[in-house]
């Protein structure tokens, strides 16, 4: 049996048979990869949606502006939420990994389970995003979203661009420098929470060091997709995604808020 050309055609367009569980996406068929994107960037632009409407929802209507101002504990806690249901769907396997007389672990998630606890980070996610914003002027927060959303064609294309194709090595080294500039934002956060608030000049730099560190990961993570991730793994991908977007919003944020102050 061929894994490049087994398809089971559906009524409702191609589907993947079970041979193709756990291939890399880029060994696969052309229609595989192509409908394995497409779940991807269909789950991703449901993430992006319903971030946006949070964030239109905090500016049209004032109630739920004063309700995440008199109750900033459940934004702790959704924001408590996020880190754990980001790391518990990065880290876990799935039961059809395991055979039919192993004990499969109480964290593993089925396909279903991945998209449920997918859509509850994404709702604690937005709300926390409501909370971000909504202290900045509507213009603002609107000019960073049409510039994330320009930014994010541009590097979506080149990095599907077999001009922009970059090896693994390469990847690697990035990726240590991205972790390096993560942990120096980290730092930056945690000596502003005990020494009081940062200089615009300081504030200005490290949103731009955000920019450049998200934007990067995004164009790394893009090609990721198709060369180390998994059929089957949608789901980790569009999350993936969604979080170097929402950062890199957040990041050309800072910078514009800070540009309008002076």
């Amino acid at each position: 049996m061929n894994k490049n050309t087994d398809l089971e055609a559906q009524p409702g367009g191609i589907a993947l048979s079970d041979d193709f569980k756990g291939a890399i996406v880029v060994t696969c068929d052309a229609q595989v990869r192509q409908r394995f994107m497409a779940k991807v960037y269909s789950i991703l632009s449901s993430q992006l949606l319903l971030s946006l409407c949070f964030i239109g929802a905090v500016y049209r209507f004032p109630s739920f502006q004063s309700f995440l101002i008199n109750h900033v504990f459940i934004w702790v806690l959704a924001m408590i939420f996020t880190f754990v249901s980001c790391i518990w769907v990065s880290i876990a396997p799935s039961p059809e990994e395991y055979e039919e007389n192993e004990r499969v672990p109480w964290y593993a998630l089925t396909s279903r389970g991945q998209k449920s606890l997918l859509f509850l980070f994404t709702l604690c996610e937005s709300y926390c995003l409501a909370g971000t914003v909504m202290f900045e002027a509507q213009d603002t927060v609107a000019s960073a979203l049409l510039v994330t959303t320009v930014v994010v064609f541009g590097i979506s294309v080149m990095a599907f661009s077999g001009r922009f194709q970059l090896s693994e090595g390469t990847m690697g080294s990035l990726y240590g420098w991205l972790g390096m500039g993560i942990w120096m934002l980290i730092g930056i956060f945690i000596t502003s929470l005990f020494f009081g608030g940062l200089t615009s000049r300081m504030n200005v730099l490290t949103g731009w060091l955000g920019a450049v560190v998200f934007s990067v990961y995004l164009f790394i993570d893009t090609q990721l997709i198709f060369r180390k991730v998994h059929v089957g793994e949608e789901v980790k991908c569009a999350m993936m995604l969604y979080l170097d977007i929402v950062n890199l919003f957040l990041s050309l944020l800072r910078i514009m808020s800070n540009n309008n102050d002076d």
